[in-house]
């Protein structure tokens, strides 16, 4: 796994947690990108397997709090 590429990948799940949060993003959208994005960088071996759940779930409690039930 190159450093370059887990760090640029890291860095895109963290902003996909933030654009989530953002009220002006469609959280639908963002969730499908995020988890299209998570299934790639997991696919290719960029994220591990612990990462790849940690994003999933971070991403799942947002989307569930943007919906107004609880995470």
């Amino acid at each position: 796994m190159s450093t370059s590429n887990h760090d640029l990948a890291i860095g895109m799940l963290n902003g996909y947690v933030e654009s989530m949060i953002d009220p002006q993003c469609a959280a639908v959208a963002v969730k499908a990108s995020a988890n299209t994005a998570l299934l790639i960088f997991r696919t290719l071996s960029v994220i591990s397997a612990t990462e790849e759940a940690h994003y999933t779930e971070r991403l799942r409690r947002v989307y569930e709090r943007r919906q107004g039930r609880p995470a």
